[in-house]
């Protein structure tokens, strides 16, 4: 049974915007959940997603957190009035995320300075749910994570119903199927095709050092199009803004599954949780897995790949080694049990774990890279 802690709580500012938030009227926190982590020796920044309720109803952006490791501990920075410190980074714009902002992924490349992110625009279901953008720190300041260059790579960039049409695998074709469904009984009164009606992606991140495909460097790109989890190979950036790609992408889609759903804990769909990291005996991918019926459940796991080839997986855990057990990782904002985790450090052998925990809060736990490799078959 692993020691799980909560870190931040809505609670903390109940009724208090970040400052800079573009807001006018009512405002209250319901959230604060799903941290992209950077570390620096004992000091963490946490890269969280904000939930709030204003005027016009729910909606979220990206706050940067700080937090110590004091022995085995984590301690969030306070200001003079005790509050956690807090400072606005993302907020939702147009012409995404109309609803919001969410779960940024933020990591290293092997061999280069900035932090690379990809940023989750949601839109509502009626205008496609969910786009990722891809940004990175500004080169003269790679380490500034308030700081961020932007490029408009907003992606997938094929529609929903191309997709449906195009794709070679039944599998994602009938889960697409079910999306589009699922979209029109979320808004009744919204006309198909909505205004924006692109297929969904999240849980996106790179991998943690290039791969070499047909002699050349490329980046490896995790994304998620349900119900698993894929990983493409670009030489730019630019590539993931591009129709084409996207439908080489989909038409092609079983050569580039990353990891499939193997267990009865990701019957529904699996995805990224916080990014790759590599031990030893290889890269270990965090991921989750979910169960929707009889009621929404988020659990966690790992799988070790070989980190020169990506799909070339070595182990996974049959079980899940981590899941909700305390009542506050229940029933938050969204009905269900969540454990959510979205990033980690590593300490002086201690892996620290940090989740979004019943889709309200920031929490913690810890472990080791035996106990990790123990849990793998």
């Amino acid at each position: 049974m692993h020691n799980k802690k909560i870190i931040l709580k809505p609670e903390d500012r109940p009724d208090e915007p970040p400052f800079g938030l573009k807001i006018a009227g009512y405002f209250k926190r319901l959230g604060i959940l799903n941290p992209a982590i950077i570390q620096r020796n004992n000091e963490i920044d946490l890269l969280s997603r904000l939930i709030y309720q204003d005027n016009y109803g729910l909606n979220s952006c990206i706050v940067r957190n700080q937090a110590i490791i004091e022995g085995k501990e984590i301690r969030i920075k306070k200001d003079s009035k005790e509050y956690p410190l807090e400072e606005l980074v993302f907020q939702p714009k147009s012409p995404h995320g109309k609803n919001g902002v969410e779960d940024l992924r933020a990591s290293y490349v092997r061999g280069e300075t900035p932090i690379h992110g990809f940023l989750v625009h949601y839109n509502g279901p009626e205008n496609g749910d969910a786009r990722t953008e891809y940004l990175r720190t500004k080169e003269a300041e790679p380490t500034n994570i308030l700081k961020w260059d932007r490029f408009g790579i907003y992606f997938p960039n094929i529609g929903l119903e191309e997709a449906i049409e195009i794709v070679s695998s039944k599998n994602h074709q009938q889960t697409w199927i079910n999306e589009k469904n699922q979209r029109n009984i979320k808004s009744p009164t919204a006309t198909y095709p909505p205004s924006s009606p692109f297929l969904s992606t999240k849980d996106c991140c790179l991998w943690p050092k290039k791969i070499i495909k047909n002699n050349k460097e490329h980046y490896g790109i995790i994304i998620r199009l349900k119900p698993d989890m894929q990983i493409v190979y670009i030489k730019d950036f630019q590539e993931l803004a591009k129709y084409e790609f996207w439908k080489n992408t989909v038409q092609n889609i079983e050569d580039n599954i990353l990891l499939g759903i193997e267990n009865k804990w990701e019957k529904s769909h699996i995805g990224l949780a916080g990014p790759p990291f590599e031990i030893k005996q290889g890269m270990l991918i965090p991921y989750h897995g979910v169960v929707m019926e009889p009621e929404r459940n988020y659990k966690f796991g790992f799988a070790l790949a070989n980190p020169d080839n990506p799909q070339e997986i070595w182990a996974r855990t049959e079980k899940p080694f981590l899941y909700a057990t305390k009542p506050w990782e229940a029933n938050g904002i969204v009905s269900g049990k969540v454990v959510f985790p979205t990033g980690h450090v590593n300490k002086n052998g201690i892996i620290y774990l940090f989740y979004g925990a019943g889709d309200k809060y920031i929490a913690y736990t810890t472990t080791t890279e035996k106990e990790i490799l123990d849990s793998l078959s």
